[in-house]
């Protein structure tokens, strides 16, 4: 048996580096790339801002003003008798009651692949009192997958009934088939296998 090893090294050495780069380069050639790209949420920041740290940029007095009315009755006396008249005058406790009311306002400006951002306010005695924000960042994270399509392998054996083995084949995805020269120097054969990947 040592003497016919020796009498075959050298093919048995050039066949299996043959098949050995044949595949290494089919391998690597017959590769499916999957990508996928998903948004993950970072950390999210809060801030508020009080009356103290917010000044106004400009500030306006408007020519008509928009002011609350109420009517009001007075009662006018000529010659014996007696005239009502009704007027509109301005509701000055309406105006006090706005000014001193503390409105309070939550909006949320957008929720994208970018992110969240919502901003609250409090608005009170006329002024911005209260400016909050919270802003979630979103992280696109990109994973690249490769997946070989044909996974070409190479395969050798002995057993305990003095058989040696040698073969190769391929995988598409998960299944595979492969072939084998099987001797025991004396007499020799094939044998051809269905493989599956779990």
């Amino acid at each position: 048996m040592k003497k016919i090893l020796i009498q075959y090294w050298k093919p048995i050495l050039i066949a299996s580096i043959l098949l050995l780069a044949i595949g290494f380069f089919a391998g690597r050639s017959n590769s499916n790339v999957i990508t996928k790209t998903v948004n993950v949420p970072g950390t999210t920041v809060h801030d508020t801002l009080y009356a103290d740290q917010i000044t106004p940029i400009s500030s306006e007095i408007p020519d008509s003003p928009n002011l609350p009315m109420k009517p009001e009755t007075i009662k006018v006396k000529h010659d014996s008798i007696v005239y009502k008249k009704v007027y509109m005058i301005v509701d000055t406790a309406k105006i006090i009651h706005n000014y001193i009311t503390k409105n309070s306002y939550r909006k949320q400006l957008f929720d994208n692949e970018d992110g969240k951002l919502t901003i609250s306010a409090d608005v009170q005695y006329n002024l911005l009192q209260k400016l909050s924000y919270d802003f979630t960042p979103m992280h696109k994270v990109t994973t690249v997958e490769k997946k070989r399509v044909f996974t070409p392998f190479l395969t050798g054996s002995y057993n305990s009934l003095g058989y040696w083995g040698a073969g190769g084949g391929i995988y598409y995805y998960d299944i595979g088939v492969s072939a084998k020269y099987v001797t025991d120097f004396k007499q020799s054969g094939y044998e051809i296998g269905l493989n599956v990947k779990f």
